[in-house]
């Protein structure tokens, strides 16, 4: 039963080593993302705006209000004992 339990042990690692061999070695050799090949594509982009943007240019009716949530009271628990 020990050589049958060793044996096992084995074939478990050597699978695994394997198995991680494998993979490491599929995604060394995967396709690698596509790279824009000039600059006239990046340079369409439009940076982003800043965090801390003020609405105020924007119209009155599309004015975005920011209300900062309000902590919610705590509850009892739900599985409080009341004693015995």
């Amino acid at each position: 039963m020990k050589l049958y339990k060793a044996f096992l042990h084995f074939i478990i690692t050597l699978v695994s080593v394997f198995a991680f061999l494998t993979g490491w070695a599929s995604l060394a050799h995967s396709l690698k993302p596509i790279q824009p090949a000039d600059q006239k594509v990046l340079a369409g982009l439009q940076p982003l705006p800043p965090v801390g943007i003020s609405f105020a240019s924007q119209p009155a009716n599309n004015r975005i209000q920011w209300i900062p949530a309000s902590p919610k009271p705590r509850s009892r628990s739900v599985f409080a004992t009341r004693g015995s």
